[in-house]
């Protein structure tokens, strides 16, 4: 069935006016008008519910307190009681609050805080204290000037403390010129990319690296627009986190050392952390205006008292014993604190940095009201113009920017948890950052850390068996790998030719003569530079395209020649040093990157070319994805042989229950490809690809409409200027009324022809989806390996029984299947992305099937992180399974 038919169209309109068959079933099976009496309902049983409280708390007090004889509580049941009765019994009298003007008896008289009906009518000049108090409108009366004396002091603050001011804002201006304007904004992006890279490398470690260098590329993959943002946020995020260290940590370790600096400080962190991020906006954006620097400061008051809080802890838990010992060596006090109590504070400081920039990161949007730039200011203009693309954009390289800064200034063991729950946490925590240092201590991960490795034990190494499925393994890969710089596309391109349309037919022409000009051969032309050939003879000859190039295997081959280099990694480490590095380089590691990438390379391989090609009937698959797919299986054969000989075990023992989560986590990603198999893959909006017979019509008798009128203007034009060289001004003013009037109707001829193609851009868009024939027919493919994964998933989550190493290998099965749908989506979007023609866009429905893959490859990994090879201890030999 077609996209069109199920799914909305870029501008919102649906195919039908029954609307999508989810909302069909969701009108069915829910009512509103049965919500809205439910509603009602229960407000009418809380407010009786109030009415009765009033009553009946005083009378449970007073029977309470006379049964026990606690007098005190009986009387003030007794008190309550009576206040309730008094209160409802009284009449509420309507008054008019402030002096106001009515007129009785005829006569105009002026009174303050009358009594009036309810038309609001003179009843009485003078009403009861109680009556005034009994509404809101008495406060009109009494209104604390609080406003104007914050407005007097920022007056006077403003007109006198103007050095002051210029002082406290030099150096977040001048840290903000520099690294903001005169470093980031004028870099490379791929310069601050790789620069990234490499401080996660050498600050934490290649996996942190890599991933930090990943985000920051997607940032600019989304565009230059969306890239000086993201420069604009790490350079504001950068000084505000600078600055913090540079206050907080003297002042930390100020407080820590002296007693009287800790108690002076303690209360203003407490007001600091207390009030609200809205509040510390209101004397900064007063003081210095809107902008980036206010911004800046903004945030930098916002993230600096974490900082502060721990460096000081950090340096009061230093053990006494150690700081006695460093002085009674005749250590001076700089070097106490240099060589003994920083280090040692270390771990504190680290994590009070890693809060101070958490707090800086949920501040971006916040900041963005006072006027500065970035990320956030992209999120608040995307939420005031409706701008879903902008917002959607936006919000991911918002999340990209926080998770790149978040793993960066991770401390060493805390790992653990994602940036949502880590920015939770750094808010729950604002004024208990202590805390957390407790919270690292009890994990998982630090008493792992904790651990000292045994030196008399080694990981089993690899023999018989295992060692041969392993050289299948790298035997495979190492097939895979030669695929690419085979031809894979004959003529023209298998999924390029979806996105560009000079990708339909890539042979190359051949003329038996001279390639010249139309308007050499023929003056009337209408094209006169285009070439055609002089003889009329011409010839085409085949053009083949490998693995790796735009119009060939392009990112499919990219994506297999990955997946299979580090299942190639994962073969040679494990014969040369088995069970060392990364867990992932291991079997499970290595049956998820060949299953992956044998998943690619069969979609490539099944895949349709688009109609367009497919009419031609030139297009043909070259030997690479034969041999790709071939040597993928290989590949494949050989990991899950791996898998099922190599003697792994858990660290930490599995739960020995059925893992339903898992279950329902497969199920739903499942549901997640269907709905993204039927939601669209490419919207196209090309004006070749919009324009069907009738518009065309409609568009060239406008197109004629305007040439007919520029005609005439321009020989009205001719004889005008003949009239005023022959002194007939009278004819002139004639033929020149003629020119502006052709010259209007050529205007609104061209006004039309763009609204009409405008238009037809976005009403008559193209959309193929995953299922459909007219599409590449990638997304039946997907839908099956996510049912498969589905099928693993029963002796993966403990269906067949609780035997961890069973467990463990289904495992590895699911999550291939995840990551090798998460790989095929990737590699779609990348290969469009790379190509595509102006107003070609890939869709929703991709995104969908990436986020089924990763949800069903994240139902596996928690069970394959937790497993890792066996080891020999000592003269014990090893259970080599």
């Amino acid at each position: 069935m077609s996209a069109a038919v199920l799914l909305a169209q870029a501008d919102g309109d649906v195919a039908d006016d029954s609307g999508h068959f989810i909302d069909q079933f969701i009108d069915t099976v829910t009512s509103p008008e049965a919500g809205d009496r439910i509603a009602d309902w229960t407000a009418t049983v809380i407010e009786w519910g109030f009415f009765v409280a009033i009553f009946a708390v005083p009378l449970l007090l007073l029977g309470v307190g006379a049964w026990k004889r606690r007098y005190g509580l009986a009387a003030g049941g007794l008190v309550g009681l009576i206040f309730a009765l008094w209160y409802r019994s009284t009449p509420e009298q309507m008054v008019a609050s402030g002096v106001r003007r009515y007129r009785v008896n005829g006569e105009a008289i002026e009174c303050r805080d009358a009594v009036v009906d309810a038309e609001g009518e003179f009843v009485n000049c003078s009403s009861s204290v109680i009556a005034q108090v009994r509404q809101s409108t008495v406060l009109d009366n009494w209104q604390i000037s609080f406003g104007e004396w914050f407005e007097q002091s920022v007056f006077w603050v403003n007109n006198n403390m103007k050095a002051t001011l210029e002082i406290v804002e030099w150096p977040f201006r001048t840290l903000t010129n520099i690294i903001v304007n005169q470093w980031l904004l004028s870099m490379s992006w791929l310069t601050i990319c790789i620069a990234i890279f490499l401080l996660g490398w050498f600050f934490r470690n290649l996996q942190v690296g890599l991933m930090a260098f990943t985000g920051l590329l997607i940032c600019g993959l989304l565009g230059e627009a969306y890239w000086r943002e993201t420069a604009l946020t790490l350079g504001f995020i950068g000084v505000s986190v600078l600055l913090c260290v540079v206050i907080g940590i003297p002042i930390g370790v100020l407080c820590g050392r002296v007693d009287a600096a800790w108690n002076v400080v303690r209360p203003v962190l407490d007001a600091m952390q207390v009030v609200h991020s809205f509040v510390y906006m209101l004397p900064f954006v007063f003081f210095f205006g809107v902008g980036n620097v206010t911004g800046t400061m903004l945030t930098m008051t916002f993230a600096l008292p974490p900082l502060i809080r721990l460096t000081n802890l950090g340096i009061r838990q230093v053990p006494e014993d150690v700081v006695e010992a460093s002085r009674a060596y005749g250590a001076p006090e700089w070097r106490v604190l240099t060589d003994v109590q920083l280090p040692l504070a270390r771990p504190a400081i680290m994590t009070g940095l890693n809060q101070t920039l958490l707090l800086a990161i949920s501040m971006l949007g916040v900041a963005a009201i006072a006027g500065v730039g970035g990320l956030g200011r992209l999120l608040l203009q995307a939420i005031s113009n409706s701008d879903a693309a902008q917002a959607g954009a936006g919000g991911l390289a918002f999340f990209l920017v926080a998770v790149v800064l978040d793993r960066l200034s991770q401390p060493e063991a805390g790992d653990s948890g994602n940036l949502l729950s880590r920015i939770a946490q750094a808010w729950r925590h604002r004024r208990t950052p202590e805390e957390l240092l407790v919270e690292a201590d009890d994990s998982p991960d630090a008493q792992r850390g904790a651990e000292s490795p045994d030196p008399d034990e080694a990981f089993v190494e690899t023999s018989g068996r295992e060692r041969t499925a392993v050289m299948v393994t790298a035997v495979g890969s190492l097939v895979v790998l030669i695929s690419l710089l085979l031809p894979w596309n004959i003529n023209a391109g298998l999924i390029s030719g979806y996105a560009r349309s000079v990708d339909v037919d890539l042979r190359t022409e051949e003329c038996a003569g001279n390639w010249v000009e139309a308007r050499e051969l023929d003056p009337l032309a209408a094209n006169g530079t285009e070439l055609i050939c002089d003889t009329g003879s011409t010839s085409f000859t085949s053009n083949s395209f490998n693995g790796i190039s735009a119009s060939g295997g392009s990112w499919f081959g990219i994506t297999i020649g990955v997946l299979s280099a580090f299942s190639l990694i994962a073969a040679a480490r494990t014969l040369r040093r088995p069970g060392e590095g990364s867990r992932w380089m291991s079997s499970h590691g290595a049956v998820v990157f060949s299953a992956a990438s044998a998943v690619v390379a069969i979609a490539h391989l099944f895949a349709r070319p688009a109609n367009d090609i497919a009419a031609l009937g030139i297009f043909s698959r070259g030997v690479g994805v034969y041999v790709a797919v071939a040597g993928a299986l290989i590949a494949i054969v050989g990991a899950v042989s791996w898998l099922w000989r190599a003697p792994m075990t858990a660290r930490t023992p599995l739960p020995a229950t059925v893992s339903w989560g898992r279950m329902f986590g497969a199920m739903f990603a499942v549901a997640l490809l269907v709905m993204g198999g039927y939601s669209g893959w490419s919207f196209d909006t090309r004006i070749e690809r919009v324009i069907d017979d009738d518009l065309a019509a409609q568009i060239e008798q406008i197109e004629t409409s305007g040439r007919e009128a520029a005609q005439r203007a321009a020989a009205a034009r001719i004889a005008a200027d003949e009239a005023a060289e022959a002194g007939d001004l009278q004819r002139e003013e004639e033929l020149r009324r003629i020119v502006t009037e052709a010259q209007r109707e050529e205007t609104a001829a061209s006004a039309e022809l763009a609204s009409a193609i405008s238009t037809a851009q976005r009403t008559r868009d193209v959309i193929h989806d995953g299922f459909e024939e007219e599409g590449a027919g990638i997304g039946i493919w997907l839908l099956i390996a996510g049912l498969a994964a589905v099928a693993m998933s029963a002796p993966a989550i403990g269906l067949a029984g609780i035997d961890e190493t069973r467990r463990y290998r289904w495992s590895a099965l699911v999550g291939a299947a995840g990551a090798g749908i998460t790989a095929v989506s990737l590699a779609w979007i990348l290969s469009i992305t790379r190509v595509a023609d102006t107003n070609l866009v890939t869709g929703v429905g991709v995104a969908l099937v990436m986020a089924a893959g990763v949800t069903i490859f994240a139902t596996a990994r928690g069970t394959l992180s937790e497993f890792e090879r066996n080891k020999i201890y000592g003269d014990i030999p090893a259970n080599t399974g």
